[in-house]
């Protein structure tokens, strides 16, 4: 009778535990996954991202919604390149606290001129209860959840636990090695790739890192361009048989390629490396993927 108490206090505890959690169901959208929350009571369709330096709102929410968000911001004259090209950040907060459905986001908010999007960064993104940054993502149920740091140990049972960090622009970053077969040629590189929520893809790398371009150089992985109805090129990419990257394997993908200037890291991981359900627990800089 004792050990069945016992059992059902703990099984109590663990559910009580999971109905803390902070829970946000993303829809799929030309690839790129959304949800729908509120900002400090403000209904709000955010975009699920980590490759963006803080939480991108467009200006006329920010202008519809300013009593609301109660930030203090200051005038920008700031350029930023993300999806969709660059664009000119008219406002900027240094660092906000907003309250995003049952979880706190705390960290710069740059109000964007002419874009209606709201970029959400999850990596900013903290529990009410313990203030921990720890979200759990399983993209086939279409759910992220933050969940509490008495929780992350039953959910990483298993898991293959890996270092985190994150660049100058606070984006996660996971250091890693790639190996990949393509028309004929072996290339191993060693180094950082960014966690990116906003990459449909499997992988992107970056064109202009000395390794990429070393690389690339010899011309035997052969890159092919696509372009849009007016003849314009709009990506890179190579076809590689074999994909191994942080001990996943792919066979048969597309690996895009492009220019990263400002950025030091070989490239992005995306959505379709993610298949299977992870916790990046960003206090700790550690990253879990579940089996």
């Amino acid at each position: 009778l004792v050990v069945w108490m016992l059992f059902a206090i703990l099984a109590h505890s663990l559910s009580v535990a999971a109905q803390n959690d902070a829970v946000f169901k993303l829809t799929k959208e030309d690839g790129h996954f959304y949800f729908w929350t509120s900002v400090n009571g403000v209904r709000a369709k955010m975009m699920f991202e980590s490759g963006v330096p803080g939480f991108m709102m467009g200006d006329a929410f920010y202008e519809a919604h300013k009593d609301s968000l109660k930030m203090d911001v200051k005038p920008c004259d700031e350029k930023i390149r993300y999806l969709g090209g660059l664009h000119h950040v008219r406002y900027s907060a240094a660092w906000a606290r907003l309250r995003i459905g049952n979880a706190v986001f705390e960290g710069p908010v740059k109000i964007v001129e002419d874009d209606a999007s709201l970029k959400f960064p999850i990596q900013m993104l903290h529990h009410a209860s313990d203030s921990s940054y720890i979200v759990r993502m399983d993209l086939d149920k279409s759910e992220f959840r933050v969940i509490s740091r008495a929780r992350l140990q039953s959910l990483a049972k298993k898991a293959t636990m890996m270092e985190l960090g994150f660049n100058k622009w606070g984006m996660p970053t996971v250091r890693t090695t790639l190996t990949l077969k393509a028309d004929g040629r072996q290339a191993s590189l060693e180094g950082n790739y960014i966690a990116d929520m906003g990459n449909a893809g499997l992988l992107f790398m970056n064109k202009i890192h000395p390794s990429v371009v070393k690389m690339l150089d010899d011309g035997r992985i052969e890159l092919k361009e696509a372009r849009n109805k007016a003849g314009k090129v709009v990506a890179e990419g190579f076809y590689a048989d074999k994909l191994t990257i942080c001990g996943r394997q792919f066979k048969g993908v597309t690996v895009g390629v492009s220019s990263f200037k400002s950025l030091d890291e070989y490239g992005f991981l995306g959505l379709k490396f993610f298949t299977i359900p992870t916790i990046f627990d960003f206090s700790e800089k550690k990253l879990y993927l579940c089996k």
